[in-house]
């Protein structure tokens, strides 16, 4: 029997989140020991946040898709703690997913450095320059970053939980139809009643 998964386009919508946060977070790196100034710099930067409206505008389709959709059920050998647990990440993701781009995007409008989309579209300076809101949005981006953090390493070593150690087919609800079939779950007799399935074989062999 089939496993129940997530449909295409939840599928497609979380590899693209998970694709553009793991170019987002080396180019964060890199664009903040980079030489100031230049336009290797300046490319950088253009990329990291056209990343980060992607993650953004991307996020808020999920959230409306997830009431539209709702996501399938777990496969029954998953605890009810562990169902739990990832349904409390999840929204912790997407709550940190909207903050992330929202405070960064601030951060540029009032830091007076614009958009240019793809380090090609240049976008107009919107609202006039604060350097006190430039920091305060500043600083509230780079805590994010801590949440973050936390959260992919948290979900990263669900993953490798569920994939090696329970092989319960949890992955399996977010990849196409067969790539991960889930381990038949065999309930576990009883002590009796194991012990009166052994005496019947002991019985048969014996006759």
């Amino acid at each position: 029997m089939m496993q129940a998964r997530y449909s295409a386009t939840n599928q497609a919508l979380h590899w693209i989140t998970a694709a553009c946060m793991f170019a987002i977070l080396p180019l964060a790196w890199v664009m903040t020991h980079a030489k100031e100034g230049t336009p290797y710099s300046a490319a950088l930067f253009n990329w990291h946040k056209t990343l980060g409206v992607i993650v953004l505008v991307v996020t808020a389709i999920r959230i409306v898709w997830r009431f539209r959709e709702p996501p399938p059920p777990y496969p029954p050998g998953v605890a009810r703690f562990d169902q739990t647990l990832a349904h409390v990440v999840y929204w912790l993701f997407f709550a940190v997913l909207l903050w992330m781009p929202i405070t960064g995007g601030l951060l540029t409008l009032f830091g007076a450095h614009p958009i240019r989309f793809f380090n090609l579209i240049a976008t107009p300076q919107l609202v006039a320059p604060d350097r006190d809101l430039a920091a305060l949005f500043g600083a509230l981006h780079s805590a994010g970053q801590w949440a973050v953090y936390a959260l992919i390493a948290l979900h990263l070593a669900a993953v490798a939980l569920h994939l090696i150690w329970s092989r319960d087919g949890v992955l399996g609800r977010m990849l196409p139809a067969n790539a991960a079939e889930p381990r038949p779950v065999r309930p576990t007799p009883q002590r009796g009643e194991a012990f009166s399935r052994r005496a019947a074989s002991l019985a048969s062999k014996s006759s």
